[in-house]
């Protein structure tokens, strides 16, 4: 599937999925993926937009992300979600955890 490039493609997938509280083993074993091919998803920039259309849906629609949104670069990272993209490995603290719960680190373009 190839697209144009979407900023930050891979970051909003990762920022979503920390958003659902997800780790990348249980987002990858909701789509049916092995754990690398996911976590390529959030690691490798615009990776998500060369794989597979069916894929690429199934891990959108888990995200709560609109497909045909997201290829068109409606999606954007907020302060928020370039924080927590921005960081390194591992747990994230409890005042992340907290502003995950009362913010989502992703918008919408409103013309989209």
């Amino acid at each position: 599937m190839r697209q144009k490039k979407v900023a930050n493609a891979h970051k909003i997938v990762k920022a979503m999925r920390l958003y659902l509280g997800m780790t990348q083993a249980e987002a990858a074993k909701a789509v049916g993926l092995p754990l690398c091919v996911y976590a390529n998803y959030e690691n490798i920039p615009n990776r998500i937009l060369n794989g597979q259309f069916c894929i690429v849906y199934r891990v959108l629609e888990m995200l709560h992300l609109e497909p045909q949104d997201f290829l068109k670069g409606n999606y954007k990272l907020n302060d928020l979600g370039y924080q927590i993209t921005s960081r390194g490995t591992g747990p994230l603290s409890n005042i992340m955890r907290k502003s995950l719960q009362n913010r989502c680190p992703v918008t919408k373009a409103k013309n989209g």
